[in-house]
């Protein structure tokens, strides 16, 4: 015989005698207490442990959002209001540049 057989005659023993052992254990009966028993009564409603109002934290974020929010439309409408020109917005038309004659 070779190996190969050997391998699947050893694997085909050791499956025979698993599901015999399987096989052989009997099942103990279910008590109506066993939530898998059909005879098991039906669970009452449970209380709600949690609230779907927004906690402490949510109601800090969202207040942070908001202020956000206004935030930015604010600098939608208005642009930079300080800064220097290099933080400024490049717009496509240049400052006019006047030149002065100091005779």
């Amino acid at each position: 015989m070779t190996i190969l057989k050997t391998q699947r005659i050893a694997l085909l023993g050791a499956a025979i005698l698993l599901l015999e052992g399987c096989a052989a254990t009997p099942l103990t009966p279910l008590t109506a207490g066993s939530p898998a028993s059909p005879k098991a009564a039906e669970g009452g409603p449970l209380p709600r442990q949690t609230s779907l109002r927004a906690d402490a934290v949510t109601q800090q974020t969202r207040a942070q959002l908001s202020a956000a929010q206004k935030e930015q439309e604010h600098w939608d409408d208005y642009g930079p209001v300080s800064g220097t020109l290099e933080e400024e917005p490049k717009t496509e038309t240049q400052p006019e540049k006047h030149t002065h004659d100091h005779r």
